[in-house]
């Protein structure tokens, strides 16, 4: 619909492919629309304050005050009715014009195609989780779609106010806890796109990010059917490092790697502070108090798997509840163990400057394992 209006006018549609002075690289169905509605606009300011300027000049020029002339006439015209109808027809034309391309275009964009391949959102501080219901996938901090579909969001927010935005694909909504929002969009080029947090929502506001990963529908397909069973197919020695690959995005805005003070506790270290029992809660008990026969947790892996199913039972000393309580329903059981299992990996896994340390190469490993002869 959008479409068909802006043709009326020379040149006013088009899907743009890169990026512009003003605008990012265009990779959606509407992309082409928003921009050229913000270039028209553009063109019609340009022209208005060459204008206004060059008026402006001109009249300061023209009629400045001669210092010879001591007495100023106070005879000239009063009243010009073919110039004041001039600079009102106009501006509210192209007013009302604006007004009826942007409109149009919002109310296209808020109702999405029948067909429209469904995610559901969910928004926290200070991260993203992406679900797939038709394959039974939970993303986090990544968002895998198909190339050449509309896709739909809902959308809801599990503490404050965010905003999903997406540049690339020109398309922005508020996130309103206790209620859903809708978003849709049609990508037209494959590749990966940052989508942000447009809307302040705490501390760690900026780094609220995800990845938007844009696949032609057959890579598509084959990209779901893996992550539906990746982490089941996973022989127990993968698990710590699927975790920290494919798990740690959706703890990585809180929680660090490099020991490093954010909104919740360093995983460096984590896992020594639980077998020794050293870490203190608000309370000013420690978790040795819970430990041991008879203990609460008897275990650190009991310890570490509570605090990811239920963060606000025990709080660390110096930090606030401000988890979701939401991840006991997002995480499947052996993703919890392949958490609690990084962190008692955890040394093999990250240096101590917080980088990943990558496997050994197959040929490395095998040549490891020879002879040497």
């Amino acid at each position: 619909m959008m479409s068909k209006l802006l043709s009326i006018f020379p040149a006013a549609h088009g899907d743009a492919t890169g990026p512009t002075f003003w605008m990012p690289e265009a990779a959606s169905s509407v992309a082409g629309d928003v921009d050229w509605i913000l270039e028209f606009i553009n063109v019609i300011s340009y022209i208005f304050f060459v204008i206004i300027v060059f008026a402006l000049l001109y009249l300061a020029i023209k009629y400045r005050r001669d210092p010879e002339r001591k007495q100023i006439s106070g005879e000239g015209p009063t009243h010009g009715l073919a110039l004041e109808l001039t600079w009102t027809i106009i501006p509210t034309l192209l007013v009302v014009v604006i007004f009826w391309v942007g409109m149009v275009g919002y109310i296209d964009l808020r109702e999405s195609p029948d067909d429209s391949y469904e995610v559901s959102v969910a928004a926290q501080k200070w991260s993203w989780t992406f679900t797939h219901p038709d394959y039974a996938v939970t993303e986090g901090g990544e968002l895998t779609v198909p190339l050449g579909r509309p896709v739909r969001l809902v959308m809801t927010s599990a503490d404050v106010l965010h905003s999903l935005f997406v540049p690339a694909f020109r398309v922005k909504q508020d996130i309103v806890p206790g209620r859903y929002s809708t978003l849709w969009f049609e990508a037209t080029k494959p590749g990966s796109y940052q989508l942000y947090c447009a809307e302040y929502c705490g501390r760690d506001h900026s780094t609220m990010l995800a990845t938007v990963h844009v696949l032609p529908e057959e890579e598509f397909q084959a990209t779901m059917g893996k992550l539906a069973r990746e982490y089941e197919d996973l022989p127990d020695a993968d698990l710590p490092r699927y975790a920290l690959t494919r798990l740690y995005n959706r703890c990585s805005s809180c929680h660090s790697l490099d020991g490093s003070t954010g909104t919740g506790p360093s995983f460096q270290g984590l896992w020594e502070r639980s077998t020794s029992g050293s870490t203190v809660f608000t309370d000013g008990t420690t978790l040795k108090d819970y430990m041991g026969s008879g203990g609460e947790y008897q275990m650190p892996e009991n310890y570490i798997r509570d605090s990811i199913l239920n963060p606000g039972k025990n709080l660390v000393e110096n930090y606030t509840n401000v988890m979701p309580n939401n991840f006991a329903s997002q995480l499947k059981p052996r993703q919890v163990e392949a958490l609690v299992l990084m962190m008692k990996h955890f040394d093999e896994l990250v240096d101590e400057e917080g980088n990943i340390i990558e496997p050994p190469a197959a040929e490395e490993s095998e040549a490891s394992t020879g002879d040497g002869g």
